[in-house]
């Protein structure tokens, strides 16, 4: 008996030993460290600025290398990870199109944050179209469930004209977006939708050579200078003021049939929800173009499903409890797009939430979502993998003065790495910092 035992052990050691050494999360060598730290704790690029670093691997549960992976950075976009994770979470494979009720003759309806409601990007959405086409009766929209504010804490307040930082709305619309297009043979303005035409005027003191179509913050006006007329061809995009009148109006011109605003409290007991599928198709224009918009009306439907309001600050409540769980170093959370710099996350932290979708989530479908490098999405033409093939599957982040790149890098043996690079406070272009995390990427790829 005891010679089997003994027999049986040296087998399992001999197959042990023939196994790939990536399963089993080998650490680095002593030559492989000093490779690193000659990379990222000895580079001159960096070391111009504060940044932080975290490598590792799933698959044996180590950390293969670190420099300040504890430490708090603004994350920007990366926060979009955060955003992803529980958007997967709670809203699984269903998205809340909108929910309604009867109320004496009318069909009272309200917004569950559904970005996609004729939002050019995407397939018309049918069934929010075809349900409210199909009403008999009067058709009445409430806003009363939107609990949030039209930007995010700390949003930048002068960029209310920037197609990047759209309004958020219970009840989006055309993505919360209008689009401008000046025929350069007539001269003559088209826009999407039709209804801003009216809205669009000519503005003589706009002495900009630039084209540009402006709008004050709380007016629902658009205008237009001189530059845009003697420009070959003029398409601008700029987002709309979002009210709940407005929502009527653009519904009212659209549907062909009269919507309009209801105020009167509606019994939450009454409320009936449709939905339709959660596509793969939002989550990779959002991650992959890194889109804010998407980003927020995510969480405004996360909660939406949850608590048939729309509050961002309580959903992310409660995904850091429900979600999340505890994470290595905590977090400062406070909006889906990361365009806030009061969010604050660590390297390790980001890592964490890489492995849940790592290991939740099949790695076709995930790398199908996150960018690839080389490949597409905002890191197209940077981090270009050999004969085609990516090798970086990350998110970008980015902010004046502020970049990271969170995600994951297959190496030459197969082996699938986590990693979290956060810089903060540099001067001047992102260009030389990306530039040398795609040696220390490549470094990775090719020596791991």
């Amino acid at each position: 008996m005891h010679h089997q035992l003994t027999k049986i052990t040296t087998f399992l050691l001999l197959f042990a030993l023939c196994l790939p050494f990536h399963g089993f999360g080998q650490a680095l060598t002593k030559i492989q460290q000093q490779a690193m730290d000659k990379l990222v704790l000895q580079s001159p690029i960096f070391a111009r600025h504060f940044y932080g670093f975290m490598l590792y691997d799933p698959n044996g549960k180590l950390t293969l290398y670190q420099k300040d992976a504890d430490k708090f950075f603004t994350p920007a976009s990366n926060t979009k990870i955060f955003t992803l994770y529980t958007a997967l979470k709670v809203l699984k494979d269903s998205l809340p199109v909108l929910r309604y009720t009867q109320e004496g003759g009318f069909t009272v309806f309200q917004g569950m944050g559904n970005p996609m409601f004729l939002n050019p990007y995407f397939p018309q959405d049918s069934v929010a179209w075809k349900f409210l086409s199909k009403q008999k009766g009067h058709l009445a929209f409430s806003g009363s469930n939107f609990k949030d504010e039209r930007f995010g804490n700390g949003w930048a307040w002068n960029d209310f004209r920037d197609d990047y930082q759209a309004e958020k709305g219970s009840f989006p619309i055309y993505g919360n977006l209008v689009r401008f297009q000046l025929d350069s043979f007539s001269k003559k303005w088209r826009a999407q939708p039709d209804y801003f035409l009216t809205t669009l005027e000519y503005d003589p003191q706009n002495a900009s050579t630039s084209p540009e179509i402006l709008r004050e913050e709380h007016e629902g006006h658009f205008l237009y200078n001189t530059a845009c007329l003697r420009a070959a061809r003029v398409k601008l995009t700029t987002p709309f003021k979002y009210t709940t009148h407005l929502v009527c109006e653009l519904l009212t011109d659209t549907l062909q049939r009269k919507v309009q605003v209801w105020n009167t409290p509606v019994l939450t007991n009454t409320w009936r929800t449709l939905s339709a599928p959660l596509p793969d198709t939002l989550l990779r224009l959002y991650m992959q173009d890194s889109d804010n918009y998407i980003a927020e009306q995510l969480l405004l439907s996360c909660s939406a499903q949850l608590f048939g309001d729309l509050d961002i600050a309580r959903t992310i409540d409660y995904a850091k409890r429900a979600v999340l769980g505890n994470s290595p170093d905590g977090m400062v959370w406070v909006d889906g797009s990361g365009l806030s710099r009061y969010n604050l996350f660590s390297p390790r932290t980001i890592v964490s939430v890489l492995e849940k979708l790592y290991q939740e989530y099949p790695s076709e479908r995930l790398f199908r979502i996150f960018p690839a490098g080389g490949v597409n999405g905002t890191i197209q033409d940077s981090y270009p993998g050999k004969d085609g093939k990516p090798y970086v599957f990350a998110k970008t982040g980015t902010l004046s003065n502020n970049h990271s790149l969170s995600g994951y890098v297959r190496t030459k043996t197969g082996r699938m790495l986590l990693f979290s690079f956060m810089h903060n406070h540099y001067l001047g272009s992102s260009l030389p910092i990306r530039k040398e995390m795609q040696k220390t990427l490549e470094w990775i790829r090719d020596n791991l």
